[in-house]
């Protein structure tokens, strides 16, 4: 195999053991080809164009390794081993090709369906939030009084004997609030509660005191009788003891 020609790696350049060559195969136009590399420097090769779709049987390529490796006495199983290998990977490599060459393009290809939505589901629309400040509307009155023609506001005052300003102001008729030196403005009387008007007088009062200190009178009698009960029962308990 020239340097020129084409080679096509399928498999790593796996070692021999007990040397420091190493096999490699691939293929060059189509054909199958397996090459001895020692470093970077590629020994020797060989191309097996008789059948290219078959992979070439590990006799012959055992065989023709013996013929052109440089070391005397070498253990051919070392040689069968590593050709083992590279085979099974250059059968694996050729599978993934075909493999990829045939699923190329079909996921990208797959038809996607929409599920359509169903005819009773009212579709949602986003609607806006917030609030709008509306213009604030003229009074009729003033509204009125724009559109009014010269014409038509002479005739309604002579009608009314009101102009036009005097017709569309607002309590223009009230009267103006008295002022000057005599007026003086009264103070608003505060509200009372009814809770207020009802109050208590002097002598229900000294009353309800009155009533007071006699029941802390009644009280105070009754505890000092109920201290001298206590002596009594006491001092009769302890007679009966002695007894």
């Amino acid at each position: 195999m020239s340097e020129k020609q084409d080679f096509t790696p399928l498999t790593p350049q796996l070692g021999i053991a007990g040397s420091s060559y190493q096999l490699q195969m691939g293929k060059v136009n189509g054909y199958w080809a397996i090459r001895l590399v020692k470093g970077s420097n590629v020994l020797a090769s060989k191309v097996y164009k008789k059948n290219p779709d078959e992979i070439p049987l590990g006799n012959h390529l055992t065989g023709w390794v013996l013929s052109v490796i440089a070391i005397p006495n070498i253990n051919p199983y070392q040689i069968q081993k590593t050709i083992g290998f590279i085979r099974q990977k250059a059968m694996r490599a050729i599978e993934d090709q075909k493999h990829a060459k045939k699923t190329a393009g079909k996921a990208e290809s797959k038809s996607v369906t929409l599920d359509k939505v169903p005819e009773n589901v009212q579709v949602k629309r986003p609607q806006a939030s917030g609030w709008v400040q509306e213009d604030e509307k003229p009074s009729k009155g003033k509204t009125a009084a724009a559109d009014m023609s010269p014409a038509l506001a002479a005739s309604n005052y002579s009608a009314t004997g009101k102009s036009q300003g005097s017709a569309n102001h607002r309590g223009g008729g009230l009267k103006a609030i008295p002022s000057g030196n005599g007026f003086v403005r009264s103070a608003k009387k505060p509200e009372v509660n009814a809770s207020q008007q009802q109050g208590v007088s002097s002598d229900e009062l000294q009353g309800i005191l009155k009533r007071i200190d006699q029941l802390e009178h009644t009280v105070n009698d009754l505890e000092t009788d109920n201290m001298e009960l206590r002596k009594e029962i006491k001092s009769l308990k302890n007679s009966i003891g002695k007894k």
